[in-house]
């Protein structure tokens, strides 16, 4: 009898053991993200994601010209690239982009460090993201790219599409 109760004691304490180990050991095989990888998922997604304007300010009014303004960014291991459409004077139609050093809320385009994007209110778990750009924009001489005024703090409320 007390050979049958420790059989069963044996049998329970190994079967308890077993699924504590398959329980343990099930868990996601995947390694957490970096903080910049996860801004640049969010940003980018896996193959690159659209940023359309849903509306564009200038000094605080709504700026002119920039209807149509979208910006794809794309990233991969070695590098990170954007296409815009309606850029200028911005961005050029295609060029690349990195984070301010190691603040992931600041974006450099085409190594101009002048221009630096804030980006804030990034919001990648609604659908559609949302994201916003605000820039205290400078171009030589006080003038963006030969227009005059269009110096100035621009903020971009963008969606991606």
């Amino acid at each position: 009898m007390i050979n049958m109760n420790y059989k069963k004691t044996f049998s329970f304490l190994f079967c308890l053991l077993t699924l504590s180990l398959m329980v343990s050991c099930g868990g996601d095989d995947e390694p957490d993200l970096t903080p910049e990888e996860q801004r640049i998922l969010d940003l980018t997604g896996t193959t690159g994601i659209t940023w359309k304007a849903t509306s564009v300010t200038f000094d605080g009014a709504p700026a002119n010209g920039l209807d149509n303004f979208s910006i794809t960014l794309r990233s991969t291991n070695t590098s990170k690239v954007y296409s815009s459409r309606d850029g200028a004077p911005f961005l050029n139609p295609t060029g690349s982009w990195s984070f301010n050093g190691t603040n992931l809320n600041q974006l450099i385009f085409d190594a101009d460090d002048a221009n630096i994007y804030a980006i804030s209110n990034i919001n990648s778990s609604t659908d559609p993201a949302t994201l916003t750009m605000t820039v205290n924009f400078t171009k030589g001489g006080g003038l963006a790219a030969g227009v005059k005024g269009a110096d100035g703090t621009y903020v971009f409320n963008l969606e991606a599409q």
